[in-house]
């Protein structure tokens, strides 16, 4: 019995691929664990998204390689993007395997303990690392949008969506399965079936196919361009039950002269048009959003512009990220590169300017109702749980709940929002 261990580094998107890998080793000969110290074989599913990502992966194939009697695979974005220099830095890794090779990855694994193994690597098939009530649902792979700041095209290749019947019988079986919480994920979410011929496949069609779904009672979407968030989408989340008025949107920055720099195809003013009709058409909705600081010609009258409109829509959870130079995409040809000092000042200032903000937007949220999940048990009296207010990726803040009935994991319940701090919530029964 070969005991294999993954560990998975990144997005929620890797955390679907890692999935799907561990499916690859559901043999008589293969037994997944948890303890690293117990592996023949530890695979490393690693990003390669901005230097912490790659810094973070290069830590962590390290930390594997001290034991050794496990053999160390490592594969995703960081391989995809840096074969050849991996090789030959770290040459104690057992096996590398890029995105070309991973239709045969199984075999690839295998053959290091001459096994002889030929499944196929789909991403409809996978062995869920979530709790069991909670599941994504990547509904496609690649970009196509080519922002300055970002190498992802160059590293998952252009945007292609998933065949929607196949998702759709995914989701059933999810449901089947126990998962309650369905999380939509892509790299561009709102593009999903722009790529078909059949130009009635979108995803406002999909996700009307989902909300159907017996079992599922919540479903949410990150990632969503800005340009792609049309009124009728946004309507549906607001009209379906099932759907979180949850708004995951990356606007990356609001001075035009960097959007542009940025090759974003937004403008401050499309993206106020956009918060506004949300605001318009949408009870209590829920605002998630990422900021890129530091990007080349970035100045303080464009961070206090950015300032500026944080004050104007309160996001109730906001993410700032220092510009991260990558090569081979545009923003790394740039002058007037940011000195990184900079960089991180400006990140500590819009953070400390959001810390208010969130405080503000989490008292508003005192009184307010929610159909919320139990995700874990504190103590006898205390339970972590999950509603439209945040998302399943330990991202956003905490919500709290005291109550006196016993309640297990993956629980669904009514709540009241009772305390609020700068972050978490506090929460009682209804």
């Amino acid at each position: 019995m070969i005991n294999i261990g993954l560990i998975s580094l990144g997005c929620s998107k890797n955390t679907v691929d890692s999935e799907a890998i561990l499916a690859l080793f559901k043999k008589d000969e293969f037994k997944i664990v948890n303890k690293l110290d117990e592996c023949d074989c530890i695979i490393i599913n690693t990003c390669g998204f901005i230097l912490d990502a790659k810094q973070e992966a290069i830590e962590t194939i390290l930390e594997a390689l001290k034991y050794e009697k496990a053999k160390i695979v490592v594969c995703g974005c960081l391989v995809e993007r840096y074969l050849d220099e991996l090789k030959e830095e770290i040459p104690e890794v057992s096996l590398w395997i890029p995105f070309k090779d991973y239709p045969r990855f199984a075999s690839l694994v295998s053959s290091l303990f001459n096994i002889e193994n030929s499944s196929d690597f789909d991403i409809f098939n996978r062995v869920l690392s979530t709790k069991p009530y909670t599941a994504f649902l990547k509904i496609s792979e690649g970009c196509s949008n080519f922002c300055g700041f970002c190498a992802i095209p160059y590293i998952r290749g252009r945007f292609h969506s998933f065949d929607f019947n196949s998702l759709i019988d995914e989701a059933k079986e999810l449901a089947k399965s126990g998962v309650k919480e369905l999380v939509v994920v892509s790299q561009d979410t709102g593009r999903y079936g722009t790529d078909f011929k059949d130009k009635n496949i979108n995803l406002l069609t999909l996700l009307k196919e989902l909300v159907k779904i017996d079992g599922i009672e919540f479903i949410r979407l990150l990632y969503l361009y800005p340009e792609e968030v049309s009124d009728e989408l946004i309507e549906f989340i607001n009209n379906e039950p099932k759907m979180t008025h949850y708004f995951d949107i990356p606007i990356q920055h609001v001075s035009n002269k960097i959007l542009k720099l940025m090759n974003r195809r937004d403008t401050k003013e499309s993206i106020e048009n956009l918060f506004n009709r949300i605001k318009e058409k949408v009870k209590d909705p829920i605002f998630r959003t990422t900021i890129i600081v530091g990007y080349p010609y970035e100045t303080e009258e464009d961070i206090e512009e950015l300032k500026n409109f944080i004050d104007k829509y309160h996001f109730n959870h906001l993410g700032v990220f220092t510009y991260s130079k990558e090569e081979g995409t545009y923003g790394a040809k740039l002058d007037n590169q940011v000195d990184e000092e900079v960089k991180v000042e400006r990140k500590e200032e819009i953070m400390q300017h959001q810390a208010s903000i969130s405080y503000i937007e989490n008292k508003k949220m005192i009184g307010k109702t929610f159909k919320a999940i139990i995700t874990d048990k504190i103590n006898n009296i205390e339970y972590n749980v999950r509603c439209g207010y945040n998302a399943p990726d330990e991202i956003d803040g905490n919500i709290i709940l005291k109550t006196e009935k016993a309640h297990n994991e993956g629980d669904i319940l009514n709540i009241r929002i009772t305390h609020a701090f700068v972050y978490d919530l506090f929460a009682e029964e209804i």
